[in-house]
């Protein structure tokens, strides 16, 4: 219950405050310096997050943001009008332009072994920055099995030729999968990787900004610890971590209704012996509810991280072994088709 002199600080406040984070300095005044430290800390993992950079110039944005859906469209497209005019195109593999697809597409996949080549041998830093060869090995990915679309004419052929395609098939969808899981875990698709420790921190940075807001809603860290406590329950099976996203979004917009009613219950009980209260209840619920939503979006960033992370590292055991299975099936049709003509 606020006592007369927070009722003081508190019509104070409202005065001239329009955030959360002055709302709590002036509730607490003794808290001054801990929130500006906390501020502080906030501010720095933000920059380590990436989000205080200098902006970046019109165009180099646009391609951060759209660029690799824009490609990603671009291939599609590309896709659908070969396999729509795969009846009236004269493309055959065995000689001439179909010929020379089979062989750019093979060089293309071929290259795709540079970029863990990168990563895993120091010596071969004279290849370029790791980042570079990420973006070449998403092109490369994509670029490459059109060509063996085109080369095969988008039709199946001998069994060791579909055995190949199939092959390639599957490791192209295997690459989109992993494009998605490595964007989630990362600061954007080439940025560097999350770490569960920043992660968690912020979560904690948050609740350790609750002062003034848990002045006038005492029960406000109980029942975000509540929550939190059911959210950042690890998954205990994959197909729950391949649901908990959307599970997610749903639990945390129902979550927020929620305890965004208990706040104002709680205001109302405030309110019977505090005329300030009365008077800025639906502020002091506007405040609160943005502190709680801002929380809430945190802890499922945390939550969401978790899962996608443990099927970025099940991704992994998968894609290696297509990708070799796709070079032997590749070799094994490379030869089979010059010895053999089969």
């Amino acid at each position: 219950m606020p006592s007369n002199s927070s009722d003081k600080l508190l019509t104070r406040m409202m005065g001239r405050s329009s955030s959360l984070a002055e709302f709590e300095m002036v509730a607490n005044p003794k808290d001054v310096n801990a929130q500006g430290r906390f501020r502080e800390l906030i501010a720095a993992n933000d920059q380590r997050a990436g989000r205080k950079k200098k902006p970046l110039p019109f165009w180099r944005q646009l391609y951060k943001d759209w660029g690799g859906l824009a490609g990603l469209m671009l291939a599609a497209v590309v896709v659908y009008i070969g396999y729509q005019g795969r009846d009236s195109r004269r493309l055959f593999a065995e000689h001439g332009l179909g010929y020379a697809l089979g062989i750019i597409g093979s060089l293309l996949i071929l290259t795709l072994l540079l970029y863990p080549l990168r990563k895993k041998f120091r010596f071969l830093k004279v290849l370029g920055h790791v980042r570079n060869w990420f973006r070449v090995h998403m092109i490369l990915g994509v670029v490459g099995p059109i060509a063996v679309l085109y080369h095969a004419n988008f039709a199946f052929g001998s069994i060791n030729s579909t055995a190949a395609l199939v092959a390639m098939l599957l490791v192209s969808g295997s690459g989109l999968v992993g494009r998605f899981l490595y964007q989630k875990i990362h600061h954007g698709l080439y940025g560097r990787k999350a770490n569960l420790k920043e992660l968690l921190a912020r979560v904690k940075l948050t609740t350790a900004g609750a002062g003034g807001a848990a002045q006038f809603v005492p029960n406000l860290l109980k029942i975000l610890s509540e929550y939190d406590r059911q959210v950042l329950k690890p998954p205990p099976t994959l197909l729950q971590c391949m649901t908990l996203p959307i599970r997610l979004s749903f639990k945390t917009r129902s979550g927020y209704k929620r305890i965004v009613r208990q706040i104002g219950a709680q205001l109302d009980m405030q309110a019977r012996t505090s005329p300030v209260v009365v008077q800025h209840r639906d502020r002091l619920v506007e405040l609160t509810s943005a502190f709680v939503k801002e929380h809430l979006n945190r802890v499922r960033r945390v939550a969401n991280f978790v899962a996608y992370e443990r099927l970025f590292a099940l991704w992994h055991k998968i894609h290696l072994p297509f990708f070799y299975l796709l070079l032997v099936t590749a070799i094994v049709h490379v030869v089979a088709v010059h010895s053999y003509s089969i």
